[in-house]
């Protein structure tokens, strides 16, 4: 019988390099933006085929990553999918989440 290969989720230093560029992320736009914008939380609880999201539930803001997809493909996703979520949240504290498309 062959052995699958299964991807492991990122370790605890990587999702820490994740938190960090995330944050990076926000400071950077604020700076652009010339506004401050608060840290926000991160998990990494994310399955299926998305990489990242940025939520909101009623006043809770969330960006989730998918440790397998960052595992996979680590360098890339740190170069655009952080940058991208951060963007969801920057364009949502600027404009509302109903006045802009995704």
């Amino acid at each position: 019988m062959k052995a699958v290969n299964r991807i492991q989720p990122i370790d605890h230093l990587q999702q820490q390099q994740v938190i960090a560029a995330t944050e990076a992320c926000i400071q950077r736009g604020g700076e652009l933006l010339q506004r401050t914008f608060q840290p926000i939380p991160v998990a990494f609880d994310l399955t299926g085929r998305a990489a990242g999201m940025y939520r909101v539930q009623g006043r809770q803001r969330l960006i989730r990553y998918n440790p397998y997809l960052f595992a996979k493909y680590f360098d890339a996703n740190l170069a655009d999918t952080v940058p991208h979520e951060v963007a969801h949240y920057l364009v949502h504290m600027l404009y509302g989440l109903r006045k802009v498309r995704a």
